[in-house]
C-alpha cells in the first residue's frame, strides 16, 4: 500500500528527506524506524512533515492520496496541546490515519481530566491536585510525597529527580517554577511507592494485551532515581551510573491477568485506537494504580511496545503491518 509518514518538522532532515536510512545509526530517530519496518512489510513508503502552514499541509495531503497516513506528529508549533488538531485535519480530510482520534489524544493529553474520566470506572490512581499558574499555595491538603509535573506535557517531560517533594513549601516552588517554565498548569500527584510497570496494548474491538515491560531502579537506596524522569528516559549514560533497565516484567500469572485487564478497560475508556501504551504502578500490597495512558507511543525498535511485541512473537515489521491493517478497518 501507499502509506505515507506524516512526521513533525523537526524529525525531517535535509540529507535524508524520506528516511530512507542515510544518516549515521547513531543519528536515526524513531521515524527512521518505523520507515524502515514499513518498507520491509513491502509497503510503498513516502515521508510529509506537518507545518508551518495548516492549509498547505492540508492541499498536500489531499494530493498525495495516500492509502494510509502512519500518523507520528506529536505537536504543531510547539504545542503539544495541538496534536488533536492533526488528527481532526486528517478526519475532515476523510485520509485514514493510524493511532488515536482527537477525542482519545484530548483526554489522555490533560493528566487530570483522564484521571476524572476514569474515577467514574472506577480505576485506581494517584490522589491528585491541578495547580495553576499564579496559585501561592497547595490547592487542598496533599499526602507527600508528591510528585510535582507539568499537566499537558508527554511522559516525562518537565519531570526530574528535584519533581519528586516532600513538604508543601517544596510544593509550591516547584509548581511555581514548573508554571513559569512551561506556562501551563501542573498536577501535583501522590508518588506512589513499587514497580512501574508499561502495558502495550494492540487493536480496537478486540484488544490485546502485550507482556508487560518494567523500568528497575535498583539503586534508589543508594540516591538514585525512583521515578521515570527525563534523564532517566532519554540519557543513557544517566541510566548505565544508577543501574537503570527496562526489561521484560517478571509478574505472577494473577497479577499480570489483573494488570491486563486494567490496561484493556483503560485503553477503551479513554478512546485509545490501533495500539497505545499504559503506564501502572504497583504496589508492594499488590495493588495496581494507574498512572498514566500513551496514545501513539514510540514506535521505535528499541522501546517498550516493540519489545513487548517481540516478546509476544511478533516482528517488528509485522507489528507496523498490523497497525496499517488495523487503521484501514476501522475506516472500513
Amino acid at each position: 500500500m501507499n502509506v505515507l509518514m506524516l512526521v513533525d518538522q523537526e524529525t525531517v532532515c535535509a540529507e535524508d528527506p524520506e528516511l530512507a536510512g542515510l544518516v549515521a545509526p547513531g543519528q536515526a530517530v524513531m521515524e527512521h524506524h518505523v520507515a524502515a519496518g514499513l518498507r520491509e512489510a513491502g509497503h510503498r513508503v513516502s515521508v510529509m512533515a506537518f507545518g508551518p502552514d495548516p492549509l498547505e499541509t492540508a492541499s498536500a495531503l489531499r494530493e498525495a492520496a495516500p492509502d494510509v497516513v502512519f500518523n507520528l506528529t506529536e505537536w504543531f508549533d510547539g504545542d503539544r496541546s495541538k496534536d488533536a488538531h492533526v488528527a481532526s485535519l486528517l478526519d475532515l480530510l476523510g485520509i485514514p490515519y493510524t493511532g488515536a482520534g482527537p477525542v482519545g489524544l484530548a483526554l489522555c493529553r490533560d493528566k487530570a481530566l483522564c484521571k476524572q474520566v476514569l474515577s467514574h470506572h472506577r480505576i485506581r490512581f494517584p490522589r491528585f491536585m491541578a495547580w495553576a499558574p499564579g496559585t501561592r499555595q497547595p490547592p487542598g491538603r496533599m499526602v507527600y510525597p508528591v510528585i510535582v509535573k507539568p499537566l499537558l506535557e508527554d511522559g516525562s517531560d518537565g519531570i526530574s529527580k528535584a519533581s519528586l517533594v516532600h513538604s508543601d513549601a517544596e510544593c509550591a516552588e516547584r509548581a511555581a517554577w514548573l508554571c513559569e517554565q512551561r506556562g501551563q498548569p501542573v498536577i501535583c500527584e501522590e508518588y506512589i511507592e513499587g514497580r512501574e510497570i508499561y502495558i502495550g496494548v494492540l487493536g480496537n474491538e478486540r484488544a490485546t494485551v502485550l507482556p508487560a515491560r518494567e523500568v528497575c531502579f535498583p539503586l534508589a537506596q543508594e540516591g538514585g532515581p525512583t521515578i521515570a524522569t527525563a534523564r532517566v528516559k532519554w540519557d543513557e549514560n544517566y541510566r548505565k551510573k544508577w543501574g537503570i533497565e527496562y526489561t521484560a516484567a517478571e509478574l505472577d500469572p494473577a497479577l499480570a491477568r489483573q494488570a491486563a485487564r486494567v490496561s484493556r478497560r483503560v485503553y477503551r475508556y479513554l478512546q485509545l485506537r490501533d495500539y497505545g501504551r499504559i503506564d501502572l504502578r504497583i504496589r508492594p500490597s499488590g495493588e495496581i494504580v494507574f498512572l498514566e495512558a500513551n496514545p501513539n507511543p514510540n514506535l521505535a525498535r528499541d522501546e517498550d511496545v516493540a519489545e513487548a511485541a517481540q516478546q509476544a512473537g511478533v516482528p517488528y515489521a509485522k507489528l507496523l503491518d498490523r497497525i496499517v491493517h488495523l487503521a484501514l478497518k476501522r475506516r472500513g
